[in-house]
This record gives C-alpha cells, sequence and structure tokens, in this order.
C-alpha cells in the first residue's frame, strides 16, 4: 500500500470536510435570524430571536401570534414583539426593562410582563397550572393572545384575576434564586465617557440568607450556538450584568465581580470547553482572588473531560432549562481539584549547555508527549485556519478522526521513548516502546476515556485509585493511535509506567505535547510537574431518585 497516496487521500478529505464547513457557516449566517436584526446603542431591551425559546408566543404591542421567522424577545425581561420597525420602537418606547443597577434603593420592585407565561408553571396565588393560552382560572371568556403575568425578577406566574387581586405597591423580593442574583441597588456602577459599557466599582452585599452569587461566563465561539443561548435565557432569570460573554481581552472584566463581592464567596458557571474552563480557573489565581470561587461547567467543548469527571456531562442538555441549569448548581457541591505547575527549562545542546527562563503552565486534567499530543496539535492548526468557520462538536470529531487515522498509516511518534528521559519521585523509569505517554490528574482523557478503571480491569493487579485532590499524578503509556482508537472503544488497556507526586522528563528532540487539550511543539527541555496549590469547583451528584419514582 502506497503510504504516500493514502497521506494525499485524508489531506483531500480534510480539505472537503473545511469547505463543507465554510458553505454550512455561509448558510447558517444566512438564515439566522440575528444576522437581520439591527440593535442600536439606544434599545431600552436586548432583543433576541423567539427561536431560543421554542414555544408559542404573541406580540406585546399588537397581541398578534409571532412566527419564528419575525418574532424577538427581550433576553432580560421576557417581552416579546416583531421584527418589524413599528412594533419594535413602540415596545422600546412603552415597556420598562429591568434595571439594571438603582441608585439611593435598597429594594427592587417587581416588573410584570403580559402573557408568554413559560410551559408548565403554577400560579402563585391558587396553586392552579397557568395554562400558556388561556390563562384565567375562573373566566370562560379568556382574553385573546395575552394572558397571565409574569415579574421579570422573582419569576412568579399568576391568572389574570389572581393578578387583580395583588399589592402591586410590594418590593420583590427576587425569588427563588434570590441567593444567586445580585440585587439592582447592591451594585455601583459607572457609564463610562467612551462607551454605553458600564464601569464597576463596588458592590454593597444584600441582606439576603446564604448569598453566594452566580457569575455566568460564556464562550459563545463553542460548541455553535449553544454559549449564546445559554447567556440569554439566564439573563432572564439573573441580574443580566452578571451573564457575560468572554471577550478577547479573557475573564478579567468579569471576574472582578467576584473581587468586588469579597469577603462574600461567589459561583462561576463556565460555559465553554476544557480551554475556556482552564483559562478562567488561571485567571482566579493569577488574580488572587479570596475567598475562591466554586467553579460549575456547562460543556460546550469537544472532549470536555473536566465536565465528565464533575458530574456536569459531555455534553450540553438537549433542553437548555435555565431552571433546572440554576437548582443543578445550588445542589452541587464545592470540592478541590489539584493545579499542577508544569515548569518548562528550555535547553540548547551546546557546550557548555545553556538553560533558558523557565515556562510555567497550569495543569488540571492531564499532560502528554506523543502522538495524541500531534493529533490535538493538528486539529488545532486547521481550526485555526481562516477557512475554518463551521465551530460543530460533530465536525470537530470528524477532523480528530481524520487526523488519528493518518497517524495509523504514517505514524510521526515511534520510538518517542528514546527521546525521553522520565523520573517518578526522584527514581529513573525504564520506559518501554510507545507513542505516548499521557499524566493523568482526573480519569478522563481523550474525551472520556477513563485510563485507570481500563488499568484496573486486569485480575490480581493492584487497583490504582484516582483523586482530583491527593497531589498524586498517574502515568500510562500509549503504544500507537490505534490503541488509542482501541481505549476509546473499551476493548484494550494502557500501559502502566507509575504513579508520583514529582515528576521529572527530560526531552531531548522536538516533540509534541499538550496540556488540558492546548498543544504545542516542544524542542528540547526539561520538564517537572507538581501539584502546587488548588482550585475550587463544584461537583454535581446524580439527584436522588423519588420514593414515587422507585415504586
Amino acid at each position: 500500500m502506497d503510504i504516500a497516496k493514502i497521506d494525499l487521500s485524508v489531506e483531500a478529505l480534510i480539505g472537503s470536510l473545511v469547505a463543507l464547513s465554510v458553505i454550512f457557516a455561509f448558510c447558517r449566517i444566512i438564515l439566522s435570524d440575528d444576522a437581520v436584526v439591527c440593535i442600536s446603542r439606544k434599545s431600552r431591551h436586548s432583543w433576541k430571536s423567539i427561536r431560543i425559546l421554542e414555544q408559542a408566543c404573541f406580540c406585546n404591542v399588537c397581541e398578534i401570534l409571532l412566527t419564528p421567522s419575525a418574532g424577538l424577545f427581550c433576553d432580560c425581561c421576557g417581552l416579546c414583539t416583531h421584527s418589524t420597525p413599528q412594533c419594535q420602537r413602540q415596545a422600546d418606547r412603552d415597556f420598562r426593562c429591568k434595571d439594571k443597577c438603582l441608585r439611593n434603593s435598597k429594594s427592587v420592585q417587581h416588573l410584570w410582563v403580559h402573557g408568554n407565561l413559560p410551559m408548565n408553571v403554577n400560579c402563585s396565588t391558587c396553586g392552579e397550572e397557568v395554562d400558556h393560552h388561556t390563562a384565567t382560572c375562573t373566566d370562560t371568556d379568556p382574553e385573546p393572545g395575552l394572558d397571565g403575568w409574569r415579574c421579570a425578577w422573582c419569576q412568579r406566574c399568576y391568572h389574570n384575576n389572581c393578578y387583580k387581586k395583588l399589592d402591586l405597591s410590594t418590593s420583590c423580593d427576587l425569588g427563588e434564586f434570590k441567593d444567586m442574583i445580585f440585587p439592582p441597588y447592591s451594585i455601583v456602577a459607572a457609564r463610562t465617557r467612551e462607551s454605553m459599557r458600564l464601569h464597576l466599582t463596588a458592590i454593597h452585599p444584600p441582606d439576603i440568607e446564604n448569598w453566594e452569587p452566580l457569575l455566568v461566563i460564556a464562550n459563545t465561539k463553542s460548541g455553535s450556538s449553544t454559549g449564546a443561548n445559554v447567556l440569554s435565557l439566564l439573563r432572564g432569570y439573573l441580574n443580566p450584568l452578571q451573564v457575560m460573554e468572554l471577550g478577547s481581552r479573557g475573564p478579567q472584566d468579569a471576574l472582578q465581580w467576584v473581587a468586588k463581592a469579597s469577603p462574600r464567596p461567589c459561583r462561576i458557571l463556565v460555559a465553554g470547553g476544557d480551554g475556556t474552563i482552564g483559562w478562567v480557573m488561571n485567571t482566579i489565581y493569577a488574580l488572587q482572588i479570596k475567598p475562591q470561587p466554586s467553579v460549575a461547567i456547562m460543556p460546550l467543548g469537544t472532549g470536555n473531560d473536566l465536565s465528565r469527571v464533575l458530574g456536569w456531562g459531555p455534553e450540553p442538555p438537549s433542553d437548555l432549562d435555565p431552571v433546572k441549569i440554576l437548582r443543578s448548581i445550588r445542589r452541587a457541591r464545592s470540592v478541590n481539584l489539584d493545579r499542577y505547575d508544569l515548569q518548562i527549562e528550555k535547553l540548547h545542546y551546546r557546550l557548555p549547555i545553556q538553560r533558558h527562563p523557565t515556562k510555567t503552565i497550569h495543569v488540571y486534567n492531564y499532560f502528554s508527549v506523543g502522538v495524541d499530543a500531534y493529533i490535538t496539535y493538528n486539529f488545532h492548526k486547521t481550526r485555526e485556519s481562516r477557512f475554518y468557520l463551521l465551530s460543530s462538536r460533530i465536525f470537530n470529531k470528524m477532523l480528530y478522526f481524520c487526523f488519528g487515522t493518518q497517524q495509523v498509516m504514517q505514524p510521526d511518534c515511534e520510538r518517542i521513548n528514546q527521546k525521553l528521559i522520565l523520573h517518578l519521585d526522584n527514581k529513573l523509569i525504564d520506559l518501554p516502546e510507545l507513542q505516548a505517554l499521557v499524566f493523568l490528574n482526573i480519569d478522563s482523557w481523550g474525551a472520556g476515556c477513563k485510563l485507570c478503571e481500563l488499568s484496573n480491569s486486569t485480575e490480581g493487579e493492584v487497583r490504582w485509585q484516582n483523586s482530583i485532590s491527593d497531589g498524586v499524578m498517574e502515568v500510562f503509556g500509549i503504544v500507537s493511535s490505534f490503541h488509542i482508537a482501541q481505549l476509546q472503544c473499551n476493548i484494550s488497556k494502557p500501559v502502566r509506567i507509575g504513579q508520583a507526586k514529582q515528576i521529572r522528563l527530560q526531552v531531548n528532540a522536538t516533540v509534541p505535547m499538550q496540556a488540558d487539550g492546548e498543544p504545542w511543539m516542544q524542542s528540547p527541555a526539561d520538564i517537572r510537574l507538581q501539584a502546587r496549590s488548588q482550585a475550587r469547583v463544584l461537583k454535581l451528584e446524580s439527584e436522588p431518585k423519588s420514593r414515587n419514582s422507585s415504586n
């Protein structure tokens, strides 16, 4: 078999996939409602397509049923309108949105929105279900179109008749998730002259029991449009200012909210892949925020290994229910996660041997050298191409498959063990013939492959117990790219190398490496790996089944 022809065919396939990504991305831009909706800086509302809501909605201006292609909703207060200039301008003029921050106030008033109630909600007065279209409890002739009332802050819903009996002068207690919300009266902010953005200056902790506010940071470049949808849905249940998109400057601006809330602890929901999560936790460490915020995960990446271990799953839920998301975060418990310092000191083998300043990389999940890192490196080069426009988990997995197959046919990391000298806890290790070395902090690698669990399947061998907070790394060997495929299918076992708290790896030639999915090509270097600190993360336990469901 001609390896060159196989190599060319794989490259041709990759070229075809990239071309398809351009076509699909172009079609998505053309078909997207967001592409044709222009929101001015003066708009009082934050308009998004009602496709996100996945339910029938009526215009709050003309009370006509909205079609998905012509309907908008404010993701802050839930108001709905047609995308026509007439309805949209009247909605901006006649209907208030949430007050993001309030001066000289110690409470917030209810913000009542007429109609378009969530599905399957009960009236907070009579306890009966509020039907989405006929939100009355006694009327035989309900009002057409808009029925029922909902507060955009506390999310309480009422029938039309029950709403008429309310004392509308009472202040809002922010409802079920008040312990997660930054109340408008607790925020001190100033608007800069250069832009319309608010600059946070201080946070005054509110008098709310067990107040531990939630900050939401989403990487909208991960997971197609899922990140943007998470932001839009959670803005309606929280203060819109505490729900933020990860910009090019990183999470520094968002984390100022956590620093300003100190000494009160905070929670953070990071919507993104393993790289985004690491970026946020590295910034928390660099800013030395005390007390450390606990990080929850909405998995939007390709591998999502840390999310799998912490119970948040391998991918985002198909139904993005903001109530379920917030309740899961409240139910999760805070645990420690080891943060390893990967210290790289470059070497130049010229007499005398020259050493360069040490570079430090923080590792939370795993570190590897060899064929798996090379596959990831090729994938990242493709993703950074200007022709890579389709952000899709399925498309990314297809690229990984292509590069993995290429390494089966034309391996580039054969006998990589001859380029490495490994010490575990100051003991020299005699490496077998390998194509990769993997150093694990968590028992999930390569999109969910549990190497520790697989290595424990042999009878008679000592079981290895993986812990995310014991300061010990498990070290495994990978024989080939085909071996990776076998491990992911649970039909093979990794090569056990050892366990250690202090790891030293001497690299004598240029080799591919990756840390938590971020790859690079490493020239000769002296590398040391050791846990020196810990991060705080939220671990979601499986929800206990009710007695009724068990019966």
